[in-house]
């Protein structure tokens, strides 16, 4: 709960978000939990190697067999004042990422049909799109470098958001988190599952391993056993 009132506080101050965080450790579930209890409505992307400038503001659908252009969560977002969740940030292309750096930086984003997206303050014409006041985003990514391979968002964002690690939880959460998914599993079972991630993740610590286990296999893994 310390990392939720933090991004709450964040957040009410007016800041953007950024969670880094080795995967698996719950960073969307947290993200979930938090919108949840500040009752702010969200709009959704996942990123990947493949994403360009043109995807993040327009995506295609196709209707009775007619190609057909839409806002993409981002452009909606904007215009609605609801919170952008953008997943698996550190997959992009830098030039992708330099898009958000520029829109939270100047408040104006020309898009590819023409509009622009400008301060919510700047005189309003047929091709603008205000930014609502109340747009923020919260960008999740994974540690960079090896396994995960992603970019340094920190060093390319770091000035813009306020930037919280997401580790995996303490003994007793993790234990009273292992019990709601296999409430069938004896204590001492889920204990010496907890043991072994400990030992996993400090094998990574020192080198020996290159994956970082995480909350997100323990979970799985008791899940199978109850």
């Amino acid at each position: 709960m310390t990392l939720i009132r933090n991004m709450a506080r964040d957040m009410r101050l007016g800041a953007h978000l950024l969670l880094i965080g080795n995967q698996g450790v719950g960073k969307n579930k947290i993200t979930d939990r938090f919108l949840h209890l500040i009752q702010r409505p969200r709009q959704y992307m996942q990123l990947h190697r493949d994403t360009t400038v043109e995807s993040l503001t327009m995506q295609t659908t196709v209707e009775n067999g007619v190609l057909r252009y839409q806002d993409s969560a981002l452009v909606q977002a904007v215009r609605a004042g609801h919170v952008l969740v953008v997943d698996e940030a550190d997959k992009a292309p830098l030039h992708v990422i330099a898009l958000f750096k520029s829109l939270l930086d100047s408040g104006t984003l020309l898009l590819g049909d023409g509009r622009r997206i400008q301060p919510h303050s700047a005189p309003a014409c047929d091709r603008s799109i205000p930014l609502h006041p109340d747009f923020r985003i919260i960008m999740l990514a994974n540690r960079p470098g090896f396994p995960f391979l992603g970019n340094d968002l920190f060093g390319v964002l770091g000035d813009l958001f306020s930037v919280h690690m997401v580790d995996n939880p303490s003994r007793e959460s993790e234990l009273q988190m292992l019990k709601k998914y296999a409430p069938d599993v004896e204590d001492a079972t889920l204990l010496k599952l907890m043991a072994a991630f400990t030992e996993l993740r400090e094998m990574v610590n020192e080198g020996i391993l290159h994956y970082p286990y995480s909350t997100r296999e323990l979970v799985n893994i008791v899940k199978h056993v109850n």
